[in-house]
């Protein structure tokens, strides 16, 4: 009888996702991100819910669980195929939900960005207790540091102890001092939604430091661009996901580096730019064109401006369909 090596969790994973017909493209995707692995995977299993294949949804995510060789990757996917189970009126699917989520919450075991999914998703069953251990979780290093030491961090970075202010509130819990930098972040969140850049009159892009507008092609214009060359680079090759998830990282570098700045986005069409860059003698696939056409084309209330970041259970400022929590906003997108 001959011995056989165990298989790698490379070799089981191939095996599991040739049974589930997988398309070309995402078999693409997945050749040339092979990093991006169980976020292009769980991204698929999310479009095949939106599209009413749930239950093809539920054994894409877990063979992630499965077979994906991080634990982090892991436990993202079993989070969403808890929340996926929970959906379902089969009482075996709600046990099942249970255990996953009773098997991630364990002491020592749950990692910062899972551990903030799974947090959103008990803190909308309210379900405040189990909340609050993972947002403890999540908002860890944030909360190992002081709070003046967090004075400089965009918005963004302080969503974890964003949300543990509204579990310990919930809880009837005392205020601590990084709940009033929480609280300085939600104020500032609510002021950005009624503070459109724009609202105190003048010219809002030329705002400067207190505002900046980035801009990126629309989902239905990416193809064309691509093709005409007004779109390169490696992210682009990969498709619109990676070019969106790319853009994503820029954004949250930027704030970064100059939290004090208002920024917003706008996708726009390929028509628009090349015929703004006929009229103005520009190149239209230099960056600086898009900018200039932002300048003296759009008005402050054209609907294709958004305030970036949006909320996290908010649309998803690339227009995936998905909410930012889900997409370009989800902790897996470093």
């Amino acid at each position: 009888m001959t011995d056989h090596a165990p298989a790698s969790d490379d070799a089981l994973l191939t095996a599991a996702l040739q049974e589930l017909d997988l398309p070309r493209h995402l078999l693409d995707d997945l050749a040339a991100e092979p990093n991006h692995t169980g976020e292009l995977l769980m991204g698929f299993a999310d479009d095949l819910k939106r599209g009413g294949h749930a239950d093809r949804a539920r054994h894409l995510l877990a063979a992630v669980r499965d077979h994906l060789p991080t634990s982090e990757d892991r436990q993202y996917a079993s989070v969403e195929l808890a929340r996926l189970l929970r959906e379902s009126e089969d009482a075996e699917d709600t046990a099942e939900a249970e255990r996953i989520t009773s098997d991630l919450l364990r002491p020592g075991h749950l990692g910062e960005g899972p551990a903030q999914l799974l947090g959103e998703d008990l803190q909308e069953l309210e379900r405040w207790d189990e909340a609050l251990r993972c947002h403890n979780v999540a908002a860890r290093r944030l909360l190992a540091a002081s709070p003046e030491d967090l004075a400089d961090e965009d918005d963004l970075t302080l969503a974890p102890i964003v949300s543990r202010l509204l579990a310990r509130m919930n809880l009837g819990l005392e205020r601590d001092a990084h709940d009033d930098v929480a609280l300085a972040v939600a104020q500032r969140q609510v002021e950005g939604l009624t503070d459109f850049p724009g609202d105190e009159g003048g010219d809002w892009e030329d705002e400067g430091p207190d505002g900046e507008v980035e801009t990126f092609y629309s989902r239905e214009a990416f193809d064309e661009a691509r093709t005409r060359g007004l779109l390169t680079g490696e992210d682009v090759e990969r498709g619109a996901d990676a070019y969106y998830r790319a853009a994503e990282r820029t954004l949250r570098e930027r704030a970064r580096e100059h939290p004090e700045v208002r920024r917003s986005v706008v996708l726009h069409g390929v028509k628009e730019i090349v015929e703004f860059a006929e009229l103005s003698g520009q190149d239209p696939a230099d960056g600086d064109t898009d900018l200039d056409w932002v300048d003296l084309e759009l008005s402050a209330d054209d609907p294709r401006l958004r305030a970036w970041p949006p909320g996290r259970n908010e649309p998803c400022w690339c227009a995936s369909g998905r909410k930012y929590k889900k997409c370009c906003g989800s902790p897996s997108n470093r």
